[in-house]
């Protein structure tokens, strides 16, 4: 088979093409097997109307990520300083204005479209490549605390304050990979131990002062979920109990694609609690093709550790 075509126009590493399309492939089916009660309860049991929106988000998004695989990986370094600028006042634009979901603003609509995102998807984006950028360009400074890091450590503490509100884990996942930038890119301990100081004093002046306002939003639900995990009782486990049914159901392969039954009873199937449906339908399938999908992205990274010479692009 004559394979100059793809040689052609899909360049970059081949197997970081095939892990999209088959994960892309897989969440085709995680789709299909998951909105059943959004379909029954918005779009009158027509269960394709998700499957075909899914369908044609793919599409786009595909279109969008073969064109910018077209552009030289220094353009994102450039680019990542305007991208902090946009990514924190349209995470201030959703916490006010965005669709309000379990007491969380998470997401922007575009109106003429009627798609909606998660800008905290964009922020996280745009503030790892920044302060990958950031690292690389102040290595020479990078042990002094007001040329080094002060600049790098605004935009991270900024960005994560205002994912926090709607969502803790984001905020804190990204707030953590920061830090193991930092650490990476030779920033000083006792410079991480007053960011790490930061946070901890940011999220508690957060947390006191929506008490005295009296603005509940997650905090409710944070406590609830700590109370959950110590006292092994409440929603939480109702939710995992249904977990643990729906995956003992799907037996040793799984019952096939959208045959499972439990996103009947299953509560916030659109909050990310897709596990219950997933594991019952593909059961191992599922399991394996995510393990094997990762391990191209660890073969690139150490490829790229052991052969690249230029530092993310710090010369642009």
């Amino acid at each position: 088979m004559n394979m100059s075509w793809l040689e052609t126009y899909f360049k970059g590493d081949r197997t970081i093409w095939l892990t999209v399309i088959i994960l892309s492939i897989f969440s085709i089916l995680a789709v299909y097997s998951s909105t059943g009660t959004l379909a029954y309860k918005y779009q009158s049991g027509n269960t394709e109307y998700y499957l075909f929106k899914h369908f044609f988000i793919l599409v786009f998004g595909f279109g969008l990520m073969y064109a910018a695989h077209l552009l030289k990986y220094t353009v994102y370094s450039r680019v990542s300083k305007i991208a902090i600028l946009v990514a924190i006042p349209l995470l201030i634009l959703t916490l006010a204005l965005g669709t309000n979901l379990n007491e969380a603003s998470r997401w922007l609509t575009l109106p003429i479209v009627n798609l909606s995102f998660q800008t905290s998807d964009l922020a996280k984006l745009a503030l790892i490549l920044f302060v990958a950028r950031a690292l690389s360009k102040r290595q020479d400074t990078i042990k002094d605390f007001k040329t080094g890091f002060l600049p790098i450590m605004g935009p991270v503490v900024l960005t994560c304050m205002f994912i926090l509100p709607a969502n803790f884990s984001t905020a804190a996942v990204l707030f953590t990979t920061c830090v193991i930038l930092m650490v990476i890119g030779r920033v000083e301990i006792k410079y991480i131990m007053i960011l790490l100081g930061t946070g901890l004093v940011a999220l508690a002046l957060f947390i006191g002062i929506a008490k005295l306002v009296g603005y509940e939003g997650r905090i409710d639900t944070w406590e609830k979920r700590i109370e959950t995990f110590m006292n092994d009782e409440g929603e939480g486990n109702y939710q995992s109990d249904q977990a643990k049914i729906a995956i003992a159901k799907g037996q040793l392969f799984g019952i096939g694609p959208g045959n499972s039954s439990q996103w009947f009873i299953r509560r916030c199937i659109n909050c990310g609690i897709i596990s219950g449906v997933i594991l019952p339908c593909y059961k191992n399938s599922a399991k394996y093709s995510t393990g094997i999908c990762n391990v191209p992205c660890y073969r690139m990274c150490i490829q790229f550790n052991i052969s690249g010479n230029d530092k993310y692009g710090s010369n642009c």
